[in-house]
């Protein structure tokens, strides 16, 4: 991807570049009829503001990206740009507090994000919020440049193709801002202990009777490691993964998946996966994925024999 001035400036002289695209959010906002229409669309609101500024202090909620204020300096809507980063102490209970009456609080955030976000935003509103969006960057800026080409002004389609190249880049490269949690020791010590227990798994797996390993072996990436069999005629992978932990709505370090080259009659399988916990099962291009959960307080043991008695009844189920 060519890079464009905004990100190259962004990266190279900005210590929180995520700043620069709020900041940039809230430009488009205050200079542009197009992209007031499209965030009125996307909030499902007759009337918005035409005033945004960024980091307005609240005096106990916190400090919103961007806040849009109407002429009596109500704040009817409040914008909130995530990339990795997690919610704050304040997000979103508190900006609720600091919306008018009709306000809407909007959080933009990467498409692969967008799931995970909604059920931490909802976790934390014990439910849904009709006050509450998420919203994909790329689908916003996306429908900025569909009410642009109705007028096809060129400063904002220079404007947008800059922050979208800016949103891509901290998309694939964005990493949150690390808090004393994520120091934890405890959080290298289960990255190193996963492996161990998905080795684990193997043994128990090779004593069943629907698992051949021939031919088959253990592999890792950069994003995990796992080891793959075959059952049912199907081939298979067990396999502990931090990019799909991040990326799907499951929040699991431990996936299954069953490849779709060797599945006949695949659309039957996934039904059928389906049918036994939709929450669960992902349709991928080549394979579908099962991510299997784990519950808190589970140690080493219970963690394996979870693992494996999940692994028996998913692919048992998906060839009944």
């Amino acid at each position: 991807m060519k890079e464009s001035l905004l990100s190259h400036i962004a990266s190279n002289f900005i210590s929180e570049y995520e700043n620069v695209a709020n900041s940039s959010i809230a430009y488009l906002l205050n200079n542009y009829t197009a992209a007031r229409i499209a965030l009125k669309k996307v909030i499902r609101a007759d009337h918005i503001p035409t005033y945004y500024v960024t980091e307005l202090s609240t005096k106990s909620n916190g400090r919103p990206d961007v806040t849009g204020l109407d002429e009596d300096g109500n704040k009817t809507v409040i914008i909130e740009g995530k990339f990795w980063a997690n919610l704050t102490s304040n997000q979103p209970n508190n900006y609720i507090k600091e919306l008018s009456t009709e306000g809407a609080l909007l959080f933009l955030a990467p498409e692969k994000r967008v799931v995970s976000l909604k059920q931490d935003i909802s976790k934390r509103l014990s439910g849904e919020n009709n006050k509450v969006i998420v919203y994909s960057w790329l689908n916003f800026i996306n429908l900025i440049e569909q009410e642009n080409n109705k007028e096809n002004n060129n400063y904002l389609a220079s404007d947008l193709l800059q922050l979208k190249e800016l949103c891509l880049k901290l998309d694939s490269e964005g990493m949150p801002p690390l808090s004393w949690s994520d120091l934890d020791p405890m959080n290298g010590r289960l990255s190193y202990q996963f492996p161990d227990v998905i080795d684990e798994c193997n043994k128990h797996l090779r004593t069943w009777n629907e698992a051949s390993f021939k031919g088959l072996k253990a592999t890792g990436d950069k994003y995990g490691y796992g080891f793959y069999f075959r059952s049912f005629g199907i081939v298979c992978r067990v396999y502990f993964s931090s990019y799909e932990w991040c990326t799907k709505a499951s929040q699991t370090p431990i996936w299954l998946n069953l490849y779709r080259e060797e599945i006949e009659n695949f659309d039957s399988i996934i039904n059928k996966l389906k049918y036994f916990d939709s929450d669960n099962t992902y349709r991928e291009i080549k394979h579908v994925a099962y991510g299997i959960q784990l519950k808190p307080g589970m140690d080493r043991e219970l963690v394996v024999d979870h693992i494996v008695k999940t692994v028996k009844r998913v692919l048992t189920t998906a060839n009944a």
